[in-house]
């Protein structure tokens, strides 16, 4: 290659209208937003009183990866233009060395957090559909392992995106002096059977066909899970209003084991267990209600977002793989918008956790009134003296097992108790003469 030719190649390496308006305004302000409020995340669920709980280790690794790739893509996308634009030798050549490494871990970043949206929507499938099953093999370990697992995968499977660019010099004039630098891709990238496997077909099914089908299939057997269990509480209390006229008064309960939910016939006696059992009246069952119906339009929510935002950038690698092409300026807008979305896919968790997990706006709001400006990030504040906070509220976002397990328990107690007392009670009593 001549240096005529490299001369005219450096010339010709300007973004379009649509990249610049897409890098230079629009990526800047996701990014922005998008960091600021991962890590914000982060300081939440590293909280002790979040850490507690296993489902929320996943939702911290996600903050993680999200923060990894919005930072990465910002040197990717928008440090390119900006020193573009300054028509600094040494900036672009700045720029050109950050792409080279941030490319590899903007691409991990986003596998990472692919799967880990994976990871925890099996794992409330599991607890939903299959508690039991998720009693036993769920824990703070086990949990950390497979988010260990998704984080090696992820660094395995981007391993030859580090390979795929470099920085080579780029001449500015005839005498050959060399001020700056330019991204090329490499040998490796430009073979057609890397091109066709691994960038085409590998890549379309791990992180679009297998992510897309599994987040589909388990998030509406979770929601058809919890439609099934609402019609059983709603046939219920449609039974008990039946039956409250009856010479045997009786009553149901509703108990949860991770999900799974079971009617237990109790007793409508005018003893202090009954309103215990009960959770105190009919409030209990309208909160639990609530709970739940948060619950699935919080798994909607999540699914909804990653296929709608990630559904361009699916067909963007559809067409690269059949070979279609459009109009240059049509493949240069849909590749931008792809991007755009994704980036707010990553960026935008935070609206979710704070409009469907109460324990995160309480912990959300605790660290803002206490630590902003001051140590953001500290220890949990020690609570007030008379402080309480219900059991049953969405502390883990999603799995609520635990407790549920220790009120049926409860109330199994409390029935025991009941009917023992009673037994003493009659035998205490002296026959009357």
């Amino acid at each position: 290659m001549s240096l005529e030719d490299e001369f005219e190649k450096c010339q010709e390496i300007e973004f379009t209208h649509a990249q610049f308006l897409f890098r230079s305004y629009l990526f800047p302000v996701v990014y922005l937003f998008g960091i600021l409020s991962n890590t914000i995340n982060i300081c939440v669920f590293s909280q002790k009183s979040m850490r507690n709980h296993t489902v929320n280790w996943f939702f911290l690794a996600l903050s993680c990866s999200d923060l990894l790739t919005l930072v990465s893509s910002f040197f990717v996308f928008s440090v390119p233009v900006y020193a573009e634009s300054s028509r600094d030798p040494g900036y672009i050549d700045w720029s050109v060395q950050l792409i080279v490494w941030f490319y590899p871990l903007a691409q991990t970043g986003l596998t990472m957090s692919v799967y880990v949206t994976i990871l925890v929507s099996v794992h409330r499938y599991l607890g939903v559909c299959h508690p039991f099953l998720i009693r036993r093999i769920s824990n703070s370990s086990a949990v950390k392992a497979v988010i260990f697992g998704a984080v090696v995968f992820a660094f395995v499977f981007n391993t030859s995106r580090w390979f795929e660019l470099h920085a080579q010099p780029c001449f500015y004039d005839a005498s050959g002096q060399t001020n700056s630098s330019v991204v090329y891709p490499t040998a490796l990238m430009m073979n057609n059977y890397y091109t066709l496997i691994f960038r085409n077909a590998a890549y379309t099914i791990v992180m679009f066909f297998l992510p897309f089908a599994v987040l589909t299939y388990v998030n509406l057997r979770i929601i058809a899970t919890l439609q099934q269990s609402y019609k059983m509480r709603k046939a219920m209390t449609t039974s008990r209003t039946k039956r409250s006229d009856s010479t045997v008064p009786t009553d149901t309960i509703i108990t949860k084991i991770d999900g799974y939910s079971a009617v237990v016939p109790v007793e409508n006696g005018n003893s202090p267990a009954s309103g215990i059992m009960m959770g105190g009246s009919n409030g209990g069952s309208v909160k639990y209600e609530k709970k739940e119906n948060g619950v699935t339009v919080m798994l909607v929510a999540i699914t909804t977002e990653f296929l709608l935002f990630n559904l361009i950038a699916f067909a963007n690698n559809i067409i690269e793989l059949s070979n279609i092409r459009f109009f240059q300026d049509i493949e240069t807008l849909l590749v931008e918008l792809s991007t755009f979305l994704v980036n707010v896919n990553g960026a935008s968790t935070i609206i979710i956790y704070l409009i469907f997990g109460s324990k995160y706006r309480n912990v959300f709001i605790r660290l803002i009134r206490h630590h902003f400006g001051v140590n953001f990030c500290g220890d949990k504040p020690k609570r007030p003296m008379g402080f309480s906070q219900a059991h049953f509220e969405t502390t883990q976002l999603l799995d609520n097992s635990k407790f549920d397990l220790n009120r049926s328990k409860q109330a199994s107690i409390i029935r025991r108790s009941d009917i023992t007392i009673s037994i003493k009670s009659s035998a205490s009593k002296k026959p009357t003469p």
